[in-house]
């Protein structure tokens, strides 16, 4: 089973799971591993659009800080399960501030930092740890 394959399969146990209209989430490795798809994610930044090496590796980085619990990539949709699923939104779950966040992601242009669920919770979701919160990273 290649990385598109196994993605596929990983959105379709959530659906079966908790219904077709649940948020899906899924960790950097399932999204970005093997992904060579420039319109999976942030395509709407046009020529400014960071590389998906660029992304994976910045929310890497994010992800290994010492105030960070996790992130996770929303599945928005994927329409063809022969192409590359499509994200607006990563969470990133911290306990820093709102400026911090929105310094890290910075370079990766999005348009919009909140602190909360942008679409609820998902059921894949980690509980937070204490003093953490579920920033939604969004691009258009």
């Amino acid at each position: 089973m290649n990385h598109l394959e196994k993605l596929t399969a990983r959105i379709a146990e959530q659906h079966a799971a908790h219904g077709e209209d649940a948020e899906i989430v899924v960790s950097l490795e399932d999204f970005f591993t093997g992904n060579d798809d420039p319109g999976s994610i942030g395509c709407n930044l046009g020529e400014e659009q960071p590389s998906i090496n660029r992304f994976y590796e910045t929310f890497l980085e994010i992800r290994n800080r010492p105030n960070v619990q996790d992130m996770l990539v929303r599945i928005y949709s994927q329409d063809d399960p022969d192409e590359w699923p499509f994200t607006d939104t990563v969470y990133i779950l911290s306990s820093a501030t709102t400026a911090e966040i929105e310094s890290w992601v910075s370079p990766l242009l999005p348009d919009e930092v909140i602190p909360e669920w942008m679409y609820g919770k998902p059921p894949e979701a980690p509980e937070l740890q204490a003093g953490m919160t579920p920033y939604s990273v969004w691009w258009d």
